[in-house]
């Protein structure tokens, strides 16, 4: 399989229709979004300051603001935060969300934050140790990661490891050494529960729409984006099914953060 620009697929026009076609509203992660804000709902008590690390078009921003908390939402496409900016505005949120470009690890906010949320934002980057200090550095004292994302599997083979690195240019770290990484930075495993089941059923979900979109083709689609959009995403199913990608919940706390 040739490599595939992450950019104009994954988060280009045609996936984006995919995505409207499964929900009212477009959603970036790899899950339903009401099985995103169920998994949320319980992770994010009281009124803190949040950090979106990947934003995406902002539909969790505005959930998470609307809850009551403050939130900082980066991402690293200023055509993402200008939309995510649009929604903050339409839902009248603009005392709550402030938005501004980041590439991480590279930049980070500097300020604090009581939880700090990866929903399906960090699987394409290489560097998540020094991600792990940054967070550490940032986190109130009893703050919280929350990270809902892919990790590489004991089912994982080389094949496919090297195949992530070719396509994506990313080395993900397995299940085990995220838990490592967070211990060592002195963060607290609180959770580290799979959520399989529901990736595997969105993937499901959005190949069966890519079948009902072809069928459905009055002769205005890219049929080379069509084709590369279908491929990518079946892709990401076989390998959701084959367990080479393993979707986690991990929720820690950082008990010893300095003031």
């Amino acid at each position: 399989m040739e490599p595939i620009s992450q950019e104009s697929l994954l988060y280009g026009t045609l996936t984006a229709r995919l995505r409207k076609m499964l929900e009212p509203a477009a959603h970036d992660s790899f899950l339903f979004f009401e099985d995103t804000i169920g998994i949320l709902q319980q992770e994010l008590p009281g009124k803190g300051k949040v950090l979106d690390a990947g934003c995406g078009r902002g539909t969790l921003t505005a959930w998470i603001a609307e809850k009551g908390h403050d939130v900082v939402a980066i991402d690293s496409s200023p055509k993402h935060l200008q939309q995510a900016s649009d929604l903050i505005r339409d839902r009248h949120l603009e005392g709550k969300v402030r938005v501004e470009v980041s590439k991480l690890p590279d930049s980070f906010p500097s300020e604090r934050f009581d939880f700090v949320l990866d929903c399906f934002s960090w699987w394409h980057l290489s560097d998540w140790g020094r991600l792990l200090t940054l967070c550490r550095n940032n986190l109130n004292t009893h703050g919280r990661i929350i990270i809902l994302d892919t990790f590489f599997g004991w089912k994982t083979s080389l094949e496919f490891r090297q195949e992530m690195r070719e396509m994506w240019h990313t080395a993900l770290p397995t299940l085990n050494e995220c838990r490592k990484m967070l211990i060592k930075r002195e963060f607290r495993l609180l959770k580290s529960d799979s959520i399989q089941e529901r990736y595997t059923r969105y993937m499901d979900a959005v190949r069966a729409k890519i079948h009902e979109y072809e069928k459905e083709d009055l002769g205005t689609m890219d049929p080379q984006e069509l084709r590369d959009t279908k491929r990518m995403w079946e892709w990401f199913r076989e390998a959701a099914h084959k367990e080479e990608l393993v979707a986690m919940l991990i929720v820690a706390d950082l008990t010893e953060a300095e003031e």
